[in-house]
């Protein structure tokens, strides 16, 4: 017989726990087994009145809130509490019952003023130390690149007076296309994608320029240096060589390419041998360009110089330069900068490069399809880098509790098995209490 269910709602009725509602496998579930925010009290404590006032919505509470927002990678506060006012896995999360009132989107968004970076900064850290205490990360070989971010700014407005957001600025993002918008400049562990160091800038800065300072922020954070940093040809300067081969690191960057003259009608820089004990080029005929002192207006800049008697006898002048002596204009890194390009030509060298792109293009694809590092949620440098943390270590926890699964499914049957073996002394007395009842009727 065809029946219609009645949507009757009125009933007073008495619901076990939320947590008996979130499966033992649910990802908040394991996730939650590995979080531990304790910290969090200790380290806002500062930014709390600690005997007046109203009551505060828990600061451990708003953490959660913030890091459901990037797991789930919903952009705006508003829309990430209507999602927890109807899930019941999201108030588990953040341990509110069904019956209690969420926070208001205004609470949270107070809270990331007063809070500033520090309690994400450490959140972020904390997902590499249990990484590195689970055994995850060698940390031997790291790959370092950069990806843009598009900046909550019309583009009218960026770098204006009264701007809404006025540490956006234009940068060039995939495709070409200039937008207004940050720049994130991330570190990786080549063995288990866990990322280990990062910092945020406007988008218009060059990522090669402090590619030095956040992988020093990675190896503060591991507590030891890697063997090899790998990058794209953005970061391949005889700087940046310079400054790993005095810390002991190969650096694997494609150099620069050496620039033709004319379309090739001279010799470029490639054809001289630098003589770094002497520090003196040999040109293609075997004589000397000497360092003849800087470039005005680049101090970074170094300039060599042949005779001009020399160079006015040399059979090969038509094919060196058409002054009256050949000079060469290089960087004060270009010893650096040579032995990188003779780097660049080994096996081993290319074999270290091939593995970049799969690692740090991955963890970029992963960050913004599915966590919301595409867009700004919010404006300001500040809270760009709070959201750029809060997402890293979601990812951290993410291969965190991959590689803890196994151990956890164990954990969960095993606390089954003791529930169950308890609940059998009260299992037999009840089966006792019926037997009696029944002897009792038949005795009556």
């Amino acid at each position: 017989m065809q029946t219609r269910r009645e949507n009757k709602q009125g009933r007073l009725v008495l619901l076990p726990p939320v947590e008996q509602f979130i499966p033992c496998d649910h990802r908040l579930r394991r996730l939650h087994r590995a979080l531990d925010l304790s910290f969090v009290h200790e380290t806002v404590r500062d930014k709390y009145c600690q005997d007046n006032g109203r009551p505060s919505v828990d600061p451990e509470v708003v953490v959660r809130l913030f890091l459901l927002q990037a797991i789930e990678g919903i952009g705006q506060v508003r829309e990430l509490l209507r999602q927890v006012q109807v899930n019941l896995a999201y108030r588990w999360f953040i341990g509110y019952e069904l019956d209690e009132e969420i926070p208001d989107h205004s609470t949270l968004s107070k809270a990331l003023d007063r809070f500033g970076e520090a309690v994400f900064n450490q959140v972020f850290v904390r997902s590499i130390a249990q990484c590195q205490q689970s055994g995850l990360i060698e940390g031997k070989v790291l790959h370092v690149d950069a990806t843009t971010i598009r900046a909550d700014i019309d583009r009218d407005r960026v770098n204006q007076a009264k701007s809404s957001d006025p540490d956006a600025r234009y940068g060039h993002f995939p495709g070409g296309d200039l937008e207004p918008g940050y720049k994130q400049q991330t570190v990786v562990d080549d063995r288990s994608r866990v990322i280990v160091g990062l910092d945020v800038v406007s988008a218009d800065r060059l990522e090669g320029h402090s590619m030095v300072s956040v992988v020093d922020s990675a190896t503060e954070h591991l507590g030891f240096a890697p063997e090899v940093v790998c990058a794209d040809a953005g970061y391949g300067s005889g700087e940046n060589r310079a400054e790993f081969e005095s810390r002991g690191v190969r650096l694997v960057s494609p150099p620069k390419k050496v620039q033709l003259l004319e379309g090739g009608k001279y010799f470029t820089v490639a054809d001289f041998i630098y003589d770094e004990s002497r520090d003196v080029f040999v040109c293609p005929s075997g004589s000397l360009l000497r360092n003849v002192g800087g470039v005005l207006g680049r101090p970074k800049v170094r300039q060599y110089a042949a005779m001009r008697s020399v160079c006015r006898r040399c059979q090969l002048k038509a094919r060196c330069t058409k002054s009256s002596r050949r000079q060469l204009k290089v960087s004060l890194h270009y010893g650096a900068l040579h032995r990188l390009r003779a780097d660049s030509r080994t096996e081993s060298f290319r074999a270290l490069y091939r593995r970049r792109a799969p690692v740090i293009e991955g963890i970029f694809a992963e960050a913004k399809q599915w966590h919301g590092l595409h867009r700004a949620w919010r404006r300001g440098l500040s809270k760009m880098r709070i959201q750029c943390l809060l997402i890293a270590a979601v990812l951290n926890f993410k291969r965190l509790v991959a590689s803890l699964s196994p151990l956890f499914g164990f954990k969960e049957t095993l606390s089954t098995l003791v529930n169950a073996i308890g609940r059998i002394p009260g299992i037999i007395r009840r089966f006792c209490r019926g037997i009696l009842i029944e002897d009792e009727l038949q005795l009556a």
